[in-house]
């Protein structure tokens, strides 16, 4: 059977999520995985990206130890950026996909990555907001405001895809009406 070609625009919130998979392939790709990586197989240029983040922005998490200590005190970040790198960067892909058809089947997988990413978001700022980190408050601010986005777009996934999903449910578990 064929499907049916889809005519009906794209929501804003699927052209934000869009956006989000697609910004996040290039970003997951060059700077979330140069913390599991050896200093000397990244290139110069990422180098310095990290040098801005790390020195002038003073993220606390995306450091890059010369000693090869890898900040092991953040072990649990790292951990995170390993999920990041092995199961979600696969998900962006098929996500950029679903969400480009768009296809029907997709708000199921976006409210389980949507509820994923802000569960793990939680320690990430709260370490910013409570941790004992030697920052400032502007510089926490800055960085919430950095990492902030990483919560707040997964969130507004899962609770639209949630919505999605119960309305589906509610319409194929509803009694036909009795005439």
């Amino acid at each position: 059977m064929k499907q049916k070609a889809t005519t009906s625009k794209r929501s804003y919130l699927d052209t934000l999520f869009l956006a989000y998979f697609i910004s996040h392939i290039p970003i997951t790709l060059t700077v979330d995985v140069q913390p599991l990586l050896p200093a000397d197989i990244i290139p110069r240029q990422l180098l310095a990206l990290n040098d801005l983040l790390t020195r002038q922005l003073r993220d606390p998490f995306m450091v890059l130890d010369s000693n090869g200590d890898r900040n092991g005190g953040l072990a649990w970040f790292r951990s995170l950026l390993v999920c990041e790198l092995v199961m979600q960067l696969p998900f962006f892909f098929y996500a950029v996909w679903a969400l480009w058809v768009p296809s029907p089947r997709r708000h199921l997988p976006l409210l389980v990555y949507g509820v994923h990413v802000s569960t793990t978001m939680a320690p990430i700022l709260g370490m910013l907001f409570f941790g004992d980190i030697d920052r400032s408050c502007s510089e926490r601010m800055l960085l919430a405001g950095i990492y902030l986005p990483y919560l707040l777009i997964p969130l507004a996934m899962a609770c639209a895809s949630y919505s999605k999903c119960a309305s589906a449910i509610s319409a194929s578990t509803a009694k036909p009406k009795s005439q």
